[in-house]
């Protein structure tokens, strides 16, 4: 699975005419090389064995020869981490070459390997690298590099290999990630079914009194206890005059009659994350509540059945942005319709005006229209979705329904 992946990115790199790639994110070096530890440095060295050239710039400044290579031999593949994930890359990534950091920094080890790096740099070599490498043979490469890179490291490795470019490459790193495969899909789907089950836990819980603290708190607990890892963002419990912020931090308000009450919340299962907002009423709510919560609901429902393959991302959003705003509310709904759920709760590709992306079958994206009237109230009704070539397939089964508790 890892290295299927790895040769997806190393395609990816090649059209975007790019040498090695240099990943340290935790999400991704998980994703492509199945490391756990988040500590470390992946660099590959792409590879042309599918595609063969007679010019490969990699090679320019090699001292050994031979001025080019008709083609690069193999995938080069090395992890950089210290001692405390040795054992632990070794039993998850059992195909990668494991460089043990010792008394020097990422950016050292990785110049010592794009200086080592000829036909000659066998694996015995690279478990212990020496520090005299011939400055002579330092590559000319351009290198992929991923848009969250630390500022730090960035600096230190453009210091460290000056003669090397470092290039933001998100679309060819993360393009892979956004279509998930079936053992992916499983996982999501188990982590939404926690969350569903929580939903369902938290209703009997919630009444006049409890804190907006107590239900984030027991949502945290439920769903931990369901299996889950940890969370997938701050949980959002939003009551009354709070729910009318999107984001809104969780307080020690207590719950009153006539608060809708906005809960926006998931959870990490084996590594994957799910993510579900809900809306519910303390008591009975007005007529303008209720006209308020029937329209993000439509507008939910629209958009979501506009979800196929083939579409672009900024036409879905546009369904329940239009309806929205055909019902008086337009500036009452200003973030994105959605976004990518995964390894990280927040992924490519995104429902907003500004993301063209066409949809393919096995992206996982949220579906998460709200109207927020400020100082007052807000609705959100958020589900977690996957696009199917001609239909969609919802992840969330909670009640959308105005539920009056």
């Amino acid at each position: 699975m890892f290295q299927t992946r790895r040769q997806r990115l190393n395609r990816n790199l090649l059209e975007k005419n790019m040498q090695a790639v240099l990943i340290d994110s935790p999400s991704n070096l998980y994703y492509y090389t199945g490391f756990t530890g988040g500590e470390a440095v992946l660099l590959m060295f792409v590879s042309e064995q599918d595609t063969p050239k007679t010019d490969c710039s990699i090679n320019q400044g090699l001292d050994n020869g031979n001025t080019k290579k008709e083609q690069l031999k193999t995938n080069r593949v090395y992890l950089i981490t210290d001692s405390r994930y040795y054992e632990q890359v070794e039993k998850e990534c059992p195909d990668i070459t494991l460089i043990r950091m010792e008394n020097k920094g990422f950016s050292e080890y990785v110049k010592e390997l794009l200086e080592n790096y000829d036909d000659n740099f066998n694996e015995s070599h690279s478990q212990s690298i020496v520090s005299n490498s011939k400055k002579s043979k330092e590559l000319m490469c351009t290198i992929a590099v991923e848009d969250t890179m630390n500022l730090e490291l960035y600096l230190k490795l453009s210091n460290a290999c000056p003669n090397n470019q470092f290039v933001i490459a998100k679309d060819a790193i993360m393009e892979s990630r956004m279509i998930k495969d079936e053992a992916e899909l499983q996982i999501i789907a188990k982590a939404e079914a926690i969350g569903d089950a929580a939903f369902t836990h938290i209703l009997d819980y919630m009444k006049p009194g409890v804190t907006e603290a107590d239900i984030a708190l027991e949502i945290e607990f439920f769903m931990k206890r369901q299996g889950a890892s940890k969370l997938s963002f701050d949980t959002i419990v939003a009551s009354g005059p709070n729910s009318s912020m999107p984001h809104a931090q969780v307080t020690n308000r207590k719950l009153q009659m006539g608060d809708f009450v906005t809960m926006d919340f998931g959870c990490v299962y084996q590594g994957y994350c799910s993510d579900m907002t809900r809306t519910v009423a303390i008591g009975e709510p007005t007529e303008e509540m209720r006209k308020v919560y029937q329209i993000v609901l439509d507008a939910n429902i629209r958009a979501m059945e506009a979800i196929r393959e083939g579409v672009k991302c900024n036409e879905i959003d546009a369904v329940a942005r239009d309806y929205i705003k055909s019902q008086g509310y337009g500036d009452y709904f200003g973030h994105g319709l959605g976004h990518g759920v995964g390894l990280d709760i927040h992924e490519e590709p995104r429902f907003s005006p500004k993301c063209d992306v066409i949809t393919k079958e096995n992206m996982v994206i949220t579906d998460e229209p709200g109207i927020y009237l400020p100082g007052r109230f807000g609705v959100r009704i958020e589900d977690l979705i996957v696009v199917k070539k001609d239909e969609y397939e919802k992840l969330s089964h909670s009640d959308k329904q105005l539920i009056v508790l």
